[in-house]
């Protein structure tokens, strides 16, 4: 499998999402298909359903290389569906809401340092204070402020009293 995943693909859940849209365009392809060959292409053409610019923009590039029919997109669709499944998965914890331009950065490291179609994900929760947890596999790295806070619960008290 020689498809990789475009850089607004992050996660998961936009992997899905585009997968979804090709799916409903594919569902369109074979009944429009039907139809052609039923009325002898009599009819007036059927409008595709409206898809993500992704979507449109996948579909486009794969008329670019192939001839696009339902076969070229079921392909590409079981493509990405393959991806999903076996593509490795990292999630980063921080203490804020991170902004799309370090959620950017941090997709882009991690695809040309770890594998280029690792799916990424991101959440925050406001108890770690500060830094971040790192879950990736089974493996879980906190670099926490609290974290470094409770592991140093005896000095706490005098590192405040020297601020």
């Amino acid at each position: 499998m020689s498809l990789t995943l475009p850089n607004s693909i992050w996660s998961s859940e936009d992997l899905k999402e585009l997968i979804s849209n090709l799916k409903l365009y594919s569902k369109w392809l074979a009944s429009y298909s039907i139809k052609q060959r039923v009325s002898g292409g009599e009819n007036q053409p059927i409008a595709p359903p409206s898809l993500s610019a992704l979507a449109t923009s996948m579909l486009g590039g794969l008329h670019d290389r192939h001839n696009l029919t339902q076969a070229s997109v079921d392909k590409l669709i079981s493509d990405l569906e393959a991806i999903d499944v076996v593509a490795p998965r990292i999630h980063f914890t921080f203490a804020a809401a991170p902004s799309n331009g370090l959620k950017r950065t941090f997709v882009s490291w991690c695809r040309d340092n770890l594998s280029h179609d690792i799916l990424v994900s991101f959440s925050f929760n406001a108890t770690i204070l500060g830094g971040m947890v790192v879950r990736y596999g089974s493996h879980i790295f906190d670099w926490s402020i609290r974290r470094q806070i409770l592991a140093n619960r005896a000095k706490f008290p005098e590192t405040l009293r020297h601020v």
